[in-house]
């Protein structure tokens, strides 16, 4: 997929925006658990996309490229937990987060689900038995039951992510804070939404080499991993616009 072309520069982009947000997140209060769990996810999402623009750089499935795919793999995995986590501790409180009972089952299915992804996915040759040298080189996975950790897992993760947040948006009464979740809300439904379409895209892949829809589902997957953290930056900053609209409102005495 894509082998003509060694360097996605739209999904390293994506990546970039992703770390930049994450950044810019964090630099609101460093010291705020909650703030170091954004960062955290949102950077580590961010990894996986700058990997995987860099994917096909090698021409042959050389260590180099089984070792990007292992940083794409991981990092996507390890950035769905973390947001789950996210969500679960802006729901419970950072305190329940801390309990051992709930972050170290947390902790070992995320080291499970990762180690999966990476061992039994990987890159070969771009041909038809994989084992030839072709135009390149594409991912592939030992089995189907494979995509379950690689993609399944991570997605119903972050939609679980969401379900919490949607929980915490319902108790709040700031309707500042509501807005503010409902723009993290929807940044991590179109980052689930850029996960399922790329899905989709590898699948119409196998049956159809080098479909014209390839490009379209890559393309809205791109912009839906753009969106989604600039829409959850947008959120994080409603509280400092609306300050100041309504200083701007308040009449002069």
């Amino acid at each position: 997929m894509f082998a003509s072309h060694p360097i996605n520069i739209i999904n390293v982009i994506a990546g970039a925006v992703a770390i930049t947000v994450s950044i810019l997140i964090l630099r609101k209060d460093v010291r705020a658990t909650l703030n170091l769990l954004f960062f955290y996810s949102l950077c580590a999402w961010g990894i996986s996309l700058v990997f995987n623009g860099l994917n096909f750089l090698y021409k042959h499935p050389t260590t180099g490229a089984g070792v990007i795919r292992d940083i794409v793999s991981g990092a996507g995995s390890i950035a769905s937990f973390l947001i789950f986590a996210t969500a679960f501790s802006m729901f419970k409180g950072e305190h329940y987060l801390k309990k051992w009972y709930v972050n170290f089952p947390l902790i070992i299915l995320a080291f499970v689900n990762t180690i999966i992804g990476v061992i039994f996915d990987g890159v070969v040759y771009d041909s038809e038995s994989g084992l030839n040298t072709g135009t390149g080189i594409k991912t592939t996975q030992d089995n189907a039951w494979v995509l379950i950790f690689l993609y399944l897992i991570p997605v119903v993760m972050i939609i679980l992510a969401n379900i919490y947040f949607a929980k915490t948006r319902k108790e709040v009464d700031d309707p500042i804070v509501k807005k503010r979740i409902l723009f993290v809300i929807l940044g991590f439904t179109l980052i689930v939404l850029g996960v399922l379409v790329f899905a989709l895209n590898g699948v119409v892949d196998e049956i159809r080499p080098d479909s014209p829809w390839e490009i379209v589902f890559w393309i809205f997957a791109t912009i839906f991993w753009i969106a989604g953290p600039i829409l959850q930056l947008i959120g994080f900053n409603l509280g400092k616009i609306s300050t100041k609209e309504e200083e701007e409102e308040e009449p002069t005495p």
